[in-house]
């Protein structure tokens, strides 16, 4: 799922028995060149209930990004 993604958060939790609860978020460069793309995984699964998968996709212009980063970021000196 992250093939050439920044990978921002993962996690891999044990919610009881045979039940686990994996989360995932990344940050990717899309296709034109111009966007980023967010997306979000959460899976769940166990042997007593269905599975479950969500995932869920946030595009926002580069452009935008880089804007908001510098009005909002920390200035450091190199």
């Amino acid at each position: 799922m992250n093939d050439g993604a920044l990978v921002l958060h993962q996690r891999v939790k044990k919610l009881g028995r045979g039940t686990l609860h994996c989360r995932e978020m990344d940050l990717r460069l899309a296709e034109d060149g111009r966007h980023v793309l967010l997306s979000r995984y959460v899976e769940r699964y166990g042997l007593e209930h269905l599975n479950e998968c969500v995932m869920r996709q946030h595009r926002v212009p580069l452009a935008d990004m880089i804007r908001w980063m510098i009005n909002h970021g920390e200035r450091v000196e190199v």
